[in-house]
């Protein structure tokens, strides 16, 4: 498990009970080895019945959709879903669960990690495919390993204050699929795919350059 930067849960899981059953166990090592954990899709399904896979972990992300998130906050919260006060709901619900960070998706993606919210508005894609969640939850884990690595390789002699990595990892993914499928949108239109959005990131993005690119951020914004 060590050897592990980051997991990803839930994307294509389904929910059998053996699997779901494995899938607990797998968490419970993740976390015993301090491994963030990106949870998605059905991986939600299985938190939501089961919060103390996750609660009080603060390495752990859950990334809802409207309806992932309007169950955990009837399961949680013991209310209805609350727009008219988003940011504090969102704040409350992260907390309660012990400090997770959740990045609720929406027309502007919100994440809290029980401390703070910040909201990631930069234009996306009016269309939207299934399987984008999949690309976000992947971005998240890379930018969260990226960040994770730099504030443990600094640690005692810091070049950025130790900011929650959850939180840059969620801002840097969620901008990071935004621009993406924008661009899909724009060659494709309506017509556009999940696979045309990740073909905008390889051909837009150049990975090599990207971690510098990423660490020159980490340092401006702190």
């Amino acid at each position: 498990m060590e050897r592990f930067d980051c997991l990803v849960v839930g994307p294509g899981l389904g929910r059998d009970p053996f699997l779901l059953d494995c899938v607990s166990e797998i968490i419970k090592q993740a976390r015993q080895a301090s491994i963030p954990i990106i949870i998605d899709g059905d991986g939600l399904f299985l938190v939501t019945d089961n919060l103390g896979l996750v609660s009080g972990y603060p390495l752990a992300i859950l990334t809802p959709n409207v309806n992932e998130y309007k169950r955990l906050v009837q399961k949680v919260l013991n209310c209805e879903v609350n727009d008219q006060d988003a940011h504090g709901q969102l704040l409350s619900l992260a907390k309660q669960i012990g400090g997770v960070t959740i990045l609720r998706k929406g027309m502007s993606d919100l994440i809290s990690d029980g401390e703070i919210v910040k909201s990631v508005s930069n234009y996306g894609s009016p269309r939207r495919c299934g399987g984008q969640g999949d690309i976000l939850s992947g971005s998240v884990a890379v930018f969260l390993s990226w960040a994770r690595q730099l504030i443990l390789a600094n640690e005692g002699n810091l070049i950025i204050s130790p900011t929650n990595p959850t939180m840059l990892g969620c801002i840097a993914g969620s901008a990071l699929l935004r621009k993406a499928a924008s661009l899909a949108f724009e060659d494709r239109k309506r017509s556009t795919l999940t696979a045309d959005i990740i073909e905008c990131l390889g051909r837009r993005y150049n990975f090599s350059t990207a971690r510098i690119r990423f660490y020159q951020w980490l340092e401006m914004i702190n």
